[in-house]
């Protein structure tokens, strides 16, 4: 072969070799672009991020809270998104996992390492040994405003104070239910508007809606910074139960051992 032919043969598969490359780089992109997420992986992110927000703040029907919607929570990418109920949190649960598949490549591949721990070492947080790497789990935004069983409302500032806050609830979280507690519902019931607050200096303010009452609770709370007790609810106050039924709730009492009985309840 002259030297002619053997430069030729040799550009030749350069050639083909750098078409080569340019073929399995846009077939991984094509891939990334058109990746997809199984249903489980969906299924199980929605729960384990349901089980961590509530076992953080001891929020639901088996702890000693009850959130105030809305409430806002930030994904791992910074963006954030206001849910009004478990059923809307649910569907934008739902959608960040579909919309940002490729970050659950490996959820799908191997649900535990040899050492039986979970993917990634330690996935242990709040007491739920999960699935999906707890570095993709959404957290709560602050603040935040949550009632507690008798009948008091919190303004929750920062991470510090939901977890003073949840030092207060001597409940085992789920109890021996552990990761699929969550099953037997996500709240003991929602508080039904318009809704009136007795504030510490006797006052009271009348929440039409949910954000309402919380710009209320805010702005009397920042003119108010060195109050130290708690505003309460005006009874009798009407709840929404997980059926859908309503129910009038005369006390503070009543109030109290409807969140007991639920939590105790199958």
């Amino acid at each position: 072969m002259t030297n002619t032919k053997k430069l030729k043969t040799y550009l030749s598969a350069l050639v083909l070799g750098f078409m080569g490359c340019l073929i399995i780089s846009c077939s991984d992109s094509d891939f990334d672009a058109d990746s997809e997420i199984s249903g489980e992986t969906v299924q199980n992110y929605i729960d384990q991020s349901i089980y961590s927000i509530q076992a953080e703040s001891n929020i639901g029907r088996m702890g000693c809270f009850e959130f105030i919607f809305p409430v806002t929570i930030e994904y791992p990418d910074g963006t954030t998104s206001t849910v009004e109920d478990y059923d809307n949190l649910r569907a934008q649960l739902k959608e960040w996992a579909e919309n940002n598949a490729e970050v659950f490549a490996n959820e799908d591949e191997n649900d535990e390492d040899s050492d039986g721990e979970g993917k990634g070492g330690n996935r242990i947080k709040f007491g739920y040994k999960g699935d999906i790497d707890w570095d993709l789990l959404p957290s709560l935004s602050f603040p935040l405003e949550v009632v507690a069983e008798d009948g008091t409302l919190s303004t929750i500032s920062d991470q510090t104070e939901l977890f003073e806050l949840k030092r207060t609830c001597r409940k085992d979280f789920y109890g021996s239910k552990g990761r699929h507690g969550h099953h037997k519902g996500d709240r003991c019931f929602s508080l039904v508007f318009p809704l009136t607050l007795v504030l510490p200096d006797a006052t009271t303010i009348t929440g039409a809606d949910r954000q309402d009452l919380k710009t209320q609770i805010r702005d009397w709370k920042s003119n108010n910074p060195d109050a130290t007790e708690k505003p309460t609810l005006q009874y009798p106050v009407t709840i929404e139960l997980e059926d859908g039924t309503t129910q009038e709730v005369a006390s503070v009492e009543d109030f109290t051992a409807l969140k007991e009985s639920c939590s105790e309840s199958d």
